[in-house]
């Protein structure tokens, strides 16, 4: 279930400011944080740079359920249909700023952007995702 509770950490927290700018402002695929989706959550595809955002190798990010390190998207119908959950499609319009959790345990808030991808008569969810900034605790 998407709700508004998101608590955003206190900017003091903050370790690695240049990272998240570069993150935020490059639009090299190298750098920009891009999972391919089925419709059912599951992790297609990974590259070099999602899996150094969230600290494992992109091929430990194969085949798991996206919701490992995006909790809110647990109960999330992403696909409806061939088409974007208009929800979903709604809230990365907007910035939403989703509560992304690292493999180390590290929490930060991102914006999500979700597009439709089509190969060989298959649909698929592209995600891309773009960090706002980190911090070393838990969100509350």
């Amino acid at each position: 279930m998407i709700d508004n509770a998101i608590r955003y950490p206190d900017k003091s927290n903050v370790t690695s400011m240049k990272t998240i700018a570069n993150a935020c402002t490059c639009h090299s695929e190298e750098i920009t944080a891009v999972l391919t989706l089925y419709d059912d959550g599951t992790i297609f595809e990974c590259n070099k740079a999602a899996g150094e955002l969230l600290g494992c190798a992109p091929i430990k990010l194969t085949w798991q359920h996206v919701s490992i390190f995006l909790p809110q998207l647990a109960d999330a119908v992403l696909m409806q249909g061939e088409r974007i959950n208009p929800n979903l499609r709604y809230l990365s319009h907007i910035g939403y700023g989703f509560d992304m959790i690292g493999f180390g345990g590290v929490h930060f808030a991102c914006a999500l952007f979700f597009n439709e991808v089509e190969s060989l008569g298959k649909h698929y969810l592209r995600l891309i995702i773009r960090p706002m900034y980190f911090t070393e605790t838990p969100m509350a």
